[in-house]
Formats: structure tokens, C-alpha cells, sequence
């Protein structure tokens, strides 16, 4: 399933740069709890054979959180801990699984979708199809803050 929303964000962000919007960036950080778990099927390499990477790999930036303390100095020195098995990078932010976190062009949250409750698959039955327009909505509203 996640592997699908980060396809989905793949798809949006494509659109967004086909539409002439390049100043958008965007990237997944893999919690520290799931730094065991492969990754392949997130990127879409060429060994993963899910249905979710028929296209081919995906552009969107993936990296892995760590417990090493390194993000935990300097102005945010007593903020995380190393070693304390927390993700450092998520710990700092709150962020929680599928947390899509869309910041302004200072560095600023700008608002906070979590994609469990808000599935972005405009393809999907229901309720939640119009979940991708509402999300392209507030990225763009967050370029013009």
C-alpha cells in the first residue's frame, strides 16, 4: 500500500514538473524502525516485479532515517537522542507513517497530510478521489507563500 501512495506522489510530481512547476521537490525518509525492510519496491530498482513499478524506477529521492545522533546537534542538541532506537530525522519533525509533510519555500511546515487517512490514488472508488487534487492544491498554495 505504501508502495502505491509513493508511486502516486511519483505520478504528482511528474504532472507538476510536465506543467512547467519545477521549483517542487520531493522525497520519502524511511523511518529507522524499517531500516531491515527492502526498499527496492519503494523506487521501483529493476528487481522489484510489483505492479506498482510497471513504469520503471521512480525519480522522487529515498533515504533512509538513522538513530545516529547526527541530526541531533547544534540547534537541535536535547531534541533527539542517538541510539535510543527513534528514528532521528522523524522524531524531530513528529512524523508518523506516510506522513506526506509539504514545507514552504523557507523550510517552513506548511501543512501535514497523512496518507493512511488520505489516500492521494485519484483512480481509487469513493469518497477520498478528489484526496490528489486537494494535495496538488495545497503544494502549489504552499510555492506561493
Amino acid at each position: 500500500m505504501c508502495r502505491a501512495r509513493f508511486g502516486i506522489l511519483n505520478d504528482l510530481y511528474n504532472e507538476l514538473v510536465s506543467e512547467g512547476i519545477t521549483d517542487v521537490k520531493m522525497m520519502g525518509i524511511n523511518g529507522y524502525q524499517y531500516i531491515d525492510d527492502s526498499i527496492s519496491c519503494m523506487i521501483c530498482e529493476n528487481e522489484c516485479t510489483s505492479s506498482t513499478c510497471n513504469l520503471g524506477p521512480r525519480p522522487l529521492a529515498w533515504t533512509q532515517d538513522q538513530d545516529d545522533g547526527i541530526n541531533c546537534q547544534n540547534e537541535n542538541q536535547n531534541l533527539c537522542e542517538s541510539n535510543d532506537d527513534i528514528s532521528d530525522v522523524w522524531n524531530l519533525w513528529d512524523a508518523s507513517l506516510r506522513d506526506f509533510i509539504i514545507l514552504d519555500r523557507y523550510g517552513v511546515e506548511f501543512a501535514r497530510i497523512n496518507l493512511t487517512y488520505n489516500n492521494p490514488d485519484p483512480s481509487d472508488i469513493g469518497a477520498c478521489t478528489d484526496n490528489y487534487q486537494k494535495i496538488k492544491d495545497l503544494i502549489l498554495a504552499a510555492r506561493n507563500r
